[in-house]
């Protein structure tokens, strides 16, 4: 599983702030160069996202939003910077009026990794 990772940083945001919402839900993320105004990081997992929307208790939404957003082997979603920035997981159709942050996941087996990420089905 290869997962990238990109925020826009608007001029009116800290580039600090956009970093460490992406890293309270990819911890292990490691930032790659980017372009100005833009921040791109790549992950080698996604559990502390799968630990969040546990905690959250959105399994369920979250399995079918990623199930709708799987295409061939890969995942594309969108989730609100401000709410990662306060560890929370909430996913947007990408186009959150402060942005977003692009999730596109890579996987030669995709429903394994939504399993990983929302559990399966009743659970």
């Amino acid at each position: 599983m290869d997962i990238a990772l990109e925020a826009e940083v608007h001029p009116t945001e800290d580039p600090e702030r956009v970093r460490r919402a992406i890293l309270n839900l990819f911890p292990g993320a490691a930032e790659m160069a980017g372009t100005e105004g833009r921040l791109r990081f790549t992950a080698a997992d996604a559990e502390q996202l799968a630990r969040r929307i546990g905690e959250q208790m959105i399994r369920d939404t979250a399995r079918s939003l990623l199930l709708r957003s799987a295409h061939g082997n890969r995942i594309r979603f969108w989730l609100n910077k401000q709410a990662a920035l306060a560890g929370k997981v909430n996913f947007t159709e990408g186009s959150s009026v402060l942005g977003d942050i692009t999730v596109t996941i890579t996987s030669d087996e995709p429903e394994a990794i939504i399993k990983r990420i929302a559990g399966g089905s009743g659970e």
